[in-house]
């Protein structure tokens, strides 16, 4: 191979490098979306916190009123893998841990008519 067909390789080999690297530095392909639906299937509107917290640090907070029998979207969830879902109605607290996967297009979290909350059910 001669020096210029060598030089040709390498500046394409760098090319690739650089586009790679661009796309891990802007977060492409990293890291899972995940569209939140609250669900409220009671007959009564409630106030709701939703908060996913990894290792016991919060990762993500929103704060909604659910009118009766009605569903409200959440700004998405950035991130996978096991987290605890923390879910708040009325004052009251429920936990439960869900696997965020990058297969999950959207993920429930239902209330219902006795105010129990489910994740991804």
């Amino acid at each position: 191979m001669n020096s210029r067909s060598k030089r040709v390789v390498l500046v394409a080999f760098v090319g690739v490098l650089v586009a790679t690297a661009g796309c891990s530095a802007l977060g492409l392909g990293s890291s899972a979306t995940t569209n939140l639906l609250l669900v409220n299937n009671d007959e009564t509107s409630h106030d709701v916190t939703v908060e996913v917290l990894h290792d016991g640090d919060s990762v993500y907070s929103e704060d909604a009123t659910v009118d009766a029998e009605t569903d409200e979207e959440l700004p998405a969830f950035e991130g996978s893998g096991e987290h605890t879902v923390a879910v708040t109605v009325d004052g009251e607290t429920s936990e439960q841990v869900y696997e965020f996967t990058g297969d999950d297009d959207a993920v429930s979290i239902g209330i219902d008519n006795d105010a129990t909350v489910t994740v991804g059910g």
